[in-house]
């Protein structure tokens, strides 16, 4: 179906399928906006009367205007085929949402109101519309946290006769229960009138208890009425009452008695009104009554006295209380802070650093990034992002701890500096060759990483930076934490899986706290919050005894994987922001894409894909798969699809390139703490061997072989700092272009090299001689990165810059010198870019191999990079990893 047109509608992806028909995204071709549209099943087409009663129903529907239903923008027809036209609603349905656990009980009952009140708007009004069909599949929660409930009433125009009944379409069905009515629905969020067919005691009450079964799946993680077959499933809504101890074992008593009387098995014993349900739900948010306490009731002392007043005693008490000044003493706790969660989308065009580990400020108000061009710092009650000027092409950015100023790397000067965020100059802090994490202390001392230098720290006025960890052996140092008291320092060893240690800054004594984790926290709530791929985990911790006092517990899933730092920050009074792996998650495909942007998908399942590299034969494919941060590991795959794919490297393999004569793939690792270049055979036959030790942070770009010599060209550590060789015979390494420069590629006949350098102010192509004589020429004007020479020579690619890449083709000549005609956009766009150049291209000059995101393999769009906020995550933190 997809790229198939309906009317003005163009079909552009595949959302779902169900009972109710198939679910597409299309592209409104007269409003110019995306839409999603719901093709009626193959039964409707010809039935008169039931397309008649859809279309009454659909208008009825479209009357419906609340900012939680999913809005109805017409039927149309095609053809004979008619179709519904839809809002399309970002984000994830509450039951994809669900699978990764249960849900936290406030953001629940959140969530819970969002519901209420749009069922209120529709069966509470004259219209009286019911819904018939909630469940966590027909209920999407946005990037924003907005609720939006889809298929609202839809149910009910799809009754039919019983012959029109098919129960392979269940977990929807719509099947004849008796002669004297249906079952429509889902099994599993029935209610009894709904599974004993009684169609004509179906009313808002129905929705009620569908509603009671969603909640309780939010809060336990479990459908509350289960069974192997659709019958057993039936069977349990009938006869069983779900297990109410299945809840969170600290939950309100008043949220348990609103789950009792949503899932009664009489409709009279049920919640007669949505409205009624709504009050009980916004009540409980707001007295913050969402879990059990150890006094005695919610009330305060004083009013707990109130039986006993016009006593002398109770007198006697409430004066002394009062005129003590000591009232405040027994006022109720205050209500637990809503956990509040939406997403950041970067504007349009703007992207991630491959280091650009988000901060947020102290006091939570505010967050800083890094983009691919410079810093931004956000605040949270502005939309739109404020570039830093001098923070050209800078990382790593942590906040002071009065939120007053930044600390920076600046890779292409490799200067740790610091800028007021009210505005003015840099200043450069101290040297440094690299920078794997870093904390702004107390104490006015800035600490950071430096790989196998051990942990060093700086004054935040600057100065010579001191050792403060030496390393002991082959050890590399990542993300320092002093922890209260000034004693004792928290950090990452970052060899193999990853350890967190602690050690005594007065004693050198060292603990290794963690094995298999990294870039560990230390929060006010007494937990140590680390990342293990793409997991973040907390532990309780006991900063006096430096150990922890509790299993670690996973508590977000889908954070991004990072190198030497962590994507993720807290701020002191709780919130918590990271960047996810939205592209990651869902997988990433491979492509090949021919000149005029056809696109062949290979046979392969979506994984975490990245640089893919044609053997120079065109046979196989190289890639990179990350499973997680810890996991990284190179795969050949016949292109043929003759063989399955083969996995190569086991202990840590990443960033592959074919050798000139496709024998060997050269890859990097950090295996055993000796990271460096590697080669090993292509075919697997034979074990891997060391070419070069270097410091982490090399990727191996191109291979250049003649006659006279074989060299390896590579970035050098530092996203911007510099080209080289490696010698294949000697391995003996020598600078090619010292400026800032990345993504070399050698043109074939070995004269010229072509690379990106953000000399400019933002990343451009250029290409000069081989031998370095001086001559210089700028192909790009307008932005571009990851060039890369045909293998005929007579074309030169690159990426546009932004999210979604588009590949240009520039003609050009390389003898007797070099010159270039202009340049052409192909019909290849979407494409990702994960750090090193993500396509390469087939021998015979005539397909591309790609990354595509998993959602956008059809319609070729990329979703924008986004930051993850959560408000008040500390409360959520403390209810699901508690500290003795």
């Amino acid at each position: 179906m997809i790229g198939t047109k309906l009317a003005h509608f163009t079909i552009t992806a595949h959302l779902g399928s169900g009972g109710m028909g198939d679910v597409y995204q299309a592209t409104d071709s007269k409003l110019g906006r995306s839409v999603a549209i719901k093709l009626l099943p193959e039964a409707f087409i010809h039935d008169t009367e039931r397309a008649a009663r859809f279309e009454r129903e659909a208008r009825v529907l479209a009357s419906l205007n609340h900012p939680n239903i999913a809005a109805i923008y017409g039927i149309e027809q095609s053809g004979d085929r008619k179709f519904l036209v839809m809002e399309l609603v970002p984000g994830e349905t509450l039951a994809e949402r669900i699978k990764r656990g249960p849900i936290p009980v406030e953001e629940a009952l959140g969530i819970a109101r969002q519901i209420s009140e749009a069922l209120e708007a529709a069966n509470d009004g004259e219209k009286g519309i019911i819904h018939r069909d909630l469940k966590p599949a027909n209920l999407k929660v946005t990037p924003e946290g907005q609720v939006k409930v889809l298929d609202f009433g839809l149910a009910k125009a799809y009754e039919a006769h019983p012959a029109a009944v098919n129960l392979s379409q269940s977990p929807t069905i719509s099947m004849a229960a008796t002669m004297q009515g249906v079952i429509l629905g889902t099994a599993a969020y029935m209610s009894p009138e709904q599974a004993r067919g009684e169609s004509d005691k179906t009313d808002r009450r129905t929705d009620i208890f569908s509603f009671g079964c969603v909640l309780y799946e939010m809060l336990t993680g479990r459908q509350a009425f289960q069974g192997k077959t659709v019958s057993d499933v039936l069977a349990s809504v009938l006869a069983r009452d779900p297990d109410l101890n299945l809840l969170p074992p600290n939950v309100s008593p008043r949220i348990a008695q609103l789950l009792r009387r949503t899932m009664e098995k009489d409709p009279k014993r049920r919640w007669q009104a949505v409205g009624d349900l709504r009050v009980e739900i916004e009540g409980i948010i707001a007295e913050g009554a969402f879990v059990k306490t150890g006094r005695a009731a919610q009330r305060p002392l004083w009013k707990r006295a109130i039986p006993f007043a016009g006593t002398a005693i109770a007198a006697g008490v409430i004066a002394s209380l009062v005129t003590g000044g000591a009232i405040h003493q027994f006022e109720p706790f205050p209500p637990i802070a809503a956990v509040t969660r939406f997403a950041v989308a970067l504007p349009e065009g703007q992207i991630f650093n491959n280091v650009g580990m988000p901060a947020i400020s102290p006091d939570g108000t505010e967050f800083v990034y890094a983009g691919a061009d410079q810093l931004y710092l956000r605040s949270m009650a502005n939309m739109t992002p404020r570039p830093i000027p001098g923070t050209a092409l800078a990382n790593r950015p942590i906040f002071s701890p009065d939120g007053q100023s930044l600390s920076f790397y600046a890779p292409s000067e490799k200067k740790l500096k610091k800028i007021a965020i009210s505005g003015g100059a840099a200043v450069t802090l101290c040297d440094a060759d690299n920078l794997s994490g870093a904390s702004w202390s107390s104490d006015g001392f800035i600490y950071f990483g430096q790989g196998r230098k051990g942990i060093l720290r700086v004054s935040d006025s600057g100065g010579k930076p001191e050792t403060v960890v030496a390393p002991k052996g082959i050890e590399l140092f990542a993300s320092p934490q002093v922890l209260p008291g000034g004693d004792a320092l928290l950090f990452t060893l970052s060899a193999g899986e990853g350890q967190v240690v602690v050690q005594s800054l007065k004693s050198g004594d060292r603990k290794v706290l963690i094995n298999g984790g990294r870039y560990a926290r230390y929060v006010p709530t007494g937990h140590l919050v680390y990342a293990l791929g793409a997991t973040l985990l907390a532990a309780p911790f006991d900063a006096a005894k430096l150990q922890l006092t509790g299993s670690p517990v996973p508590i977000v899933e889908g954070i991004r994987s990072t190198n030497d730092g962590g994507s993720f920050s807290f701020s002191n009074n709780g919130s918590m922001i990271y960047l996810p792996e939205e592209l990651r998650i869902g997988g990433v495909n491979l492509a090949l894409a021919d000149r005029n942007g056809v696109r062949t998908p290979l046979s392969l399942p979506p994984k975490n894909y990245t640089q893919p590299r044609i053997s120079p034969n065109g046979k196989q494919l190289a890639v990179e798969i990350d499973v997680s941060n810890d996991s990284r590991d190179i795969w050949v795959y016949d292109l043929a699809g003759a063989v399955p794919m083969r996995r190569l490297t086991f202990r840590d393999g990443r960033r592959p390139i074919w050798s000139g004569d496709g024998q060997r793939i050269v890859f990097t690792s950090s295996r055993d703490g000796n990271p460096g270049l590697f080669w090993q055979p292509a075919d697997g036959t034979g074990s891997e061997e060391l070419l070069a030790e270097f410091e982490p942070g090399i990727t191996p770009q191109s291979e250049f072989w003649s006659t006279d010599r074989k060299e390896l060209i590579y970035n050098l550590p530092g996203a911007s700092a510099g080209i080289a060789a490696l010698s294949m015979m000697d391995h003996k390494s020598r600078p090619l272009i010292a400026a800032p420069a990345g993504d070399p590629s050698v043109s074939p006949d070995g004269r010229w090299i072509a690379y990106k350098s953000p000399e400019s102010g933002r990343n451009e192509v250029y290409v000069q001689p081989f031998q370095v004589t001086g001559a210089k020429f700028q192909v790009t004007t307008a932005g571009g990165d990851h060039p890369l020479w045909s293998p005929d020579g007579r074309q030169l690619f690159y990426t546009t810059l932004g999210s979604a890449r588009q590949i240009v083709a520039v003609d050009v000549q390389t003898q007797p010198t070099f010159a270039f005609q202009k340049a052409t956009r192909l019909p290849i766009d979407g494409i990702l870019s994960t750090g090193p150049r993500s396509y390469d291209i087939t021998p015979d000059c005539k397909q591309f191999i790609v990354m595509l995101p998993q959602s956008a393999t059809d319609s070729g769009k990329a979703p924008a990079d986004q930051i993850s906020v959560t408000l008040n995550w500390f409360e959520e933190l403390k209810q699901r990893v508690p500290v003795r």
